[in-house]
C-alpha cells in the first residue's frame, strides 16, 4: 500500500525542517566566521595602531630629549666655564702664594671691536688662545674698509670663539665728560653693558677696565669703584704691555716695551686690537710667552687680578 497523504505531508515537513535547520546553521556559522574574521582584522589593526603609537611615543621622547638638551645648553656651557675658571683660580692662587712656579699671562685687548679685530681673532684661533676684549661702541664706523664687515658683528664672534667680553664703557670719552661725575661714568658703563647684551643676544659681563686706566678717574676713582661694586662689577688695570696705545716708532720699540714690563709670574698684558704693530707681532708674542713658561688664559671675575 502506498503512503497516506498525511504521512507524505509529515515527511515533507521534516525534510523542510532539516533543510531550514541546515540553512540556518550554515548562515549562523558563516556569520560567526565573518565576525571572527572581522574581530581578527580589528585586533590586528588595533595592534598596528598600538605599535605606531609606541613608535610615535619613542620619537616624541627623542624630540623632547633633544629639546631638553638644547634648553640646557647655556646652563651646561656656564657650568663648564665655572669649572674651567675655578681651575685657573686655584693655579693663580698657588702662584701668588708662592706655592707654584707656574706662570699665567692674561692677554687683554682694549678699544675694540675694530676691523683689525678679525685678524687678531684668527691669530688667537691659530694658537688656541683665549683672551679678554674690553669693548666700546664708538668704533662702529671704523669697520668699513671695503673688505671687513660691520664691527658689531664681532660681538657674536667673541662669544662664538670662546673669548671673554669685558666693559670699557660705551664711548671711551675721557675728553668728553666720561669722568666728569660718577653718574656720567656709570651711565657709560650701563650703555655698553646693554649694547653687549643686544649684540650677543644676552651675554653679560662683570669686568671693567677704566678708559686710560683707573688713575685717569682721579679724585672720583674711589666713588666710581664703589658704584661698580654695587653693580657687581670688578675692575682691572694691567701689569705689562707694548705701548701700542701711544706712539710706537717700530716693532723693536714695541718688543722692548713688552719685555721690559714682564717681570712677574702673573701678568695682565695690555694690547689694543686696532694696532697693526700688535697684530703683526702677536704670533711671536704668544710663542715668546709660552717659551718663557706662561700659560695664556682669559680673565674672569674671581681672579685676584680683578679688583672687587
Amino acid at each position: 500500500m502506498g503512503k497516506s497523504s498525511k504521512s507524505i505531508g509529515i515527511e515533507i515537513i521534516l525534510i523542510l525542517s532539516i533543510i531550514a535547520t541546515l540553512y540556518l546553521s550554515y548562515h549562523i556559522e558563516n556569520k560567526i566566521s565573518l565576525q571572527k574574521e572581522k574581530q581578527i582584522k580589528e585586533e590586528h589593526l588595533y595592534k598596528e595602531k598600538v605599535s605606531l603609537l609606541k613608535e610615535k611615543e619613542k620619537e616624541l621622547e627623542k624630540v623632547n630629549a633633544t629639546i631638553q638638551e638644547y634648553e640646557n645648553i647655556e646652563e651646561s656651557i656656564e657650568s663648564k666655564k665655572k669649572e674651567y675658571f675655578s681651575h685657573i683660580k686655584e693655579l693663580e692662587s698657588k702662584i701668588l702664594n708662592g706655592e707654584s712656579n707656574e706662570k699665567i699671562a692674561y692677554l687683554t685687548f682694549d678699544d675694540g671691536p675694530y676691523y683689525n679685530t678679525y685678524q687678531v681673532l684668527d691669530i688667537l684661533d691659530q694658537y688656541n688662545v683665549k683672551a679678554t676684549f674690553f669693548t666700546i661702541s664708538m668704533n662702529g664706523e671704523y669697520c668699513y674698509d671695503n673688505k671687513s664687515q660691520n664691527c658689531f658683528l664681532l660681538y657674536k664672534e667673541y662669544v662664538k670663539r670662546g673669548h671673554t667680553i669685558a666693559n670699557h664703557t660705551y664711548t671711551h670719552g675721557i675728553r668728553t665728560g666720561l669722568y666728569s661725575s660718577v653718574n656720567s661714568f656709570i651711565d657709560a658703563v650701563n650703555r655698553q653693558e646693554e649694547h653687549v647684551k643686544s649684540q650677543t643676544e644676552g651675554y653679560t659681563t662683570n669686568i671693567l677696565r677704566f678708559p686710560g686706566g683707573s688713575s685717569t678717574a682721579k679724585g672720583l676713582k674711589n666713588e666710581m669703584i664703589n658704584a661698580l661694586k654695587e653693580k657687581g662689577y670688578g675692575w682691572v688695570d694691567w701689569t705689562a704691555g707694548n705701548g701700542d696705545g701711544g706712539r710706537l716708532d717700530s716693532l723693536e720699540q714695541a718688543w722692548g716695551n713688552l719685555k721690559n714690563t714682564i717681570d712677574s709670574n702673573v701678568e695682565v698684558i695690555l694690547f689694543h686690537d686696532y694696532s697693526w704693530m700688535t697684530t703683526a707681532m702677536l704670533p711671536e708674542v704668544i710663542e715668546y710667552l709660552r717659551n718663557n713658561g706662561y700659560q695664556l688664559y682669559p680673565l674672569f671675575y674671581e681672579s685676584d687680578m680683578v679688583h672687587k
